[in-house]
């Protein structure tokens, strides 16, 4: 009965401490650690008032039928939008108008806001505010994300908020687990849809990619570890490379283009990239197992050669997962 008679502020506190360490537990099961999390609400009002104040000293708001808008139109967005409306509220764009004040002052200089791809319009409005509040010299760049359906026995689960049915992503790492969930997720670009098969996130083969690019990592570290019955085959290194012949070009080869993928995705943010050369990587290294015997006591140079192509390629394999978050077993 005491908690019944609680003002309705003790609920709000109450739902908005315990979905916030919900989320916060998610994101660390799922690999995700922020250093700092920003509440919108400590904006409220004091912030919002101070950046909209900054923008009419600049003469980028006006007032219309009560409510105080920006000149959205004046940085090329398609009309102009509301900041406060008529009955006192201030809209997401006032809030974020406060944001980029706080990030400013905080000092950083190159902003990444991550959007979903319903706010398409939104991050030329969002520039139209960092130019009008004059932080020229901050970057801002958005990434716009797709939904996301899942599909069971080759269904399509419908959700709905009304009925209850409802997927969240601790329901996703609890049935397929962190590296099979983050996987499915880096492996589409950021607007492409992603339907998330859950059949085949819980295979066991090579269908599920997941699978199939720890497994070739496994072996990349059985081939290591079974040089050691073999006295001639140990303290392998960059020497060995001149035993290299052409049947590794094409690995050797792949190795290298890795360094200007990662330049690229920490340009263009497309991680995804890196998921499909793991991918063809992988191809690329079972193919050349099945075709070359890699250690052979009779071919002492040879096998050197190889093994040093494999303790690059096992290199390849843990710097990228390790990158995408993926977990490098020891064994399968």
């Amino acid at each position: 009965n005491s908690v019944l008679q609680e003002p309705d502020v003790f609920f709000i506190e109450y739902a908005y401490k315990h979905l916030l360490e919900g989320l916060k537990t998610t994101l660390l099961q799922y690999g995700i650690a922020f250093d700092t999390w920003f509440s919108e609400r400590t904006l409220h009002p004091d912030a919002i008032q101070k950046a909209l104040q900054q923008l009419a000293i600049h003469n980028h708001t006006f007032e219309k039928d009560g409510a105080v808008w920006f000149a959205s139109t004046t940085f090329g967005d398609d009309k102009d939008r509301v900041l406060k409306k008529a009955d006192g509220d201030y809209t997401y764009a006032a809030a974020d108008a406060a944001y980029l004040l706080n990030k400013a002052n905080r000092g950083f200089n190159h902003l990444i806001f991550v959007l979903g791809q319903d706010h398409h319009s939104y991050p030329k409005r969002l520039d139209g505010i960092r130019q009008a509040l004059e932080l020229s010299d901050i970057k801002l760049d958005c990434i716009l994300y797709q939904l996301v359906s899942l599909k069971e026995d080759g269904q399509q689960m419908r959700m709905s908020k009304r009925a209850g049915r409802i997927v969240g992503l601790q329901d996703i790492i609890e049935e397929v687990g962190t590296d099979v969930a983050r996987f499915f997720y880096l492996n589409r670009k950021a607007d492409a849809h992603l339907e998330f098969d859950i059949n085949l996130a819980l295979k066991k083969t090579d269908e599920n990619p997941v699978y199939y690019l720890q497994y070739a990592f496994v072996r990349t570290n059985a081939i290591l570890e079974r040089t050691k019955e073999f006295p001639e085959l140990t303290d392998i290194n960059e020497q060995d490379a001149q035993y290299i012949d052409l049947s590794e070009q094409i690995l050797i080869k792949k190795i290298a283009f890795l360094k200007n993928l990662l330049d690229d995705i920490s340009k263009n943010y497309q991680v995804h990239l890196l998921t499909y050369y793991l991918l063809e990587f992988a191809h690329l290294f079972h193919h050349y197992y099945h075709h070359n015997r890699v250690i052979e006591p009779t071919s002492v140079e040879q096998s050197r050669g190889r093994l040093f192509l494999i303790m690059l390629v096992h290199d390849t394999f843990d710097r990228s997962l390790k990158l995408l978050g993926i977990s490098r077993p020891q064994s399968m």
